[in-house]
């Protein structure tokens, strides 16, 4: 088999959709289990992933898992294709790192904030709220994708885009429920 029919066989195989994990919501992540297994850098979505969409703000709720995973030594990244004004907005006083305009899942992104951070993909996870976003690029960039529940139904018009899409695939191609 040549190169070119492998890359497409590549691009076209939906397994690339399909998160190494499914939880709840963002606070049902077990913090130490990961810690144990090697993984040392998290990369975390915003809206909808640890905190409601477009309140501005980051809750006690949301600082305590950022603070938790902090404690126990993980590298926090706020991962998000949000503007800088909203992600700076919404991380307020807490010093962690950020990477905005991310254009996930364009992998190139995910790779360059590990290096920056000074990890590997193999020792990050990505957690996120949608599979066409954050799953597919913690894919494509060989990160540990786990897939969390959103906090909140409501969506952006390019979001609620993006969920009609995803439910086609959780049904029709990964054969799952959500």
């Amino acid at each position: 088999m040549n190169r070119k029919t492998n890359r497409l066989r590549y691009l076209t195989d939906m397994t690339l959709f399909r998160p190494k994990e499914k939880i709840g919501i963002c606070t049902d992540f077990d913090i130490k289990h990961y810690r144990e297994l090697g993984f040392d850098t998290i990369l975390l979505d915003i809206d909808n992933t640890i905190a409601v969409p477009n309140t501005g703000i980051c809750d006690e709720r949301a600082e305590k898992f950022i603070r938790d995973l902090e404690e126990a030594g993980f590298k926090v990244v706020i991962f998000s294709n949000n503007t800088r004004k909203r992600v700076e907005m919404f991380k307020r006083d807490i010093p962690v790192e950020y990477n905005c305009w991310s254009m996930k899942p364009v992998p190139f992104s995910y790779l360059i904030t590990c290096k920056r951070v000074g990890s590997t993909p193999e020792r990050t996870i990505v957690l996120g709220d949608q599979l066409i976003t954050d799953i597919l690029g913690a894919n494509l960039s060989g990160c540990y994708g786990i897939y969390c529940k959103q906090l909140q139904e409501k969506d952006s018009r390019i979001t609620s885009l993006n969920r009609k899409i995803e439910k086609f695939i959780w049904r029709h191609i990964l054969h799952e429920e959500v």
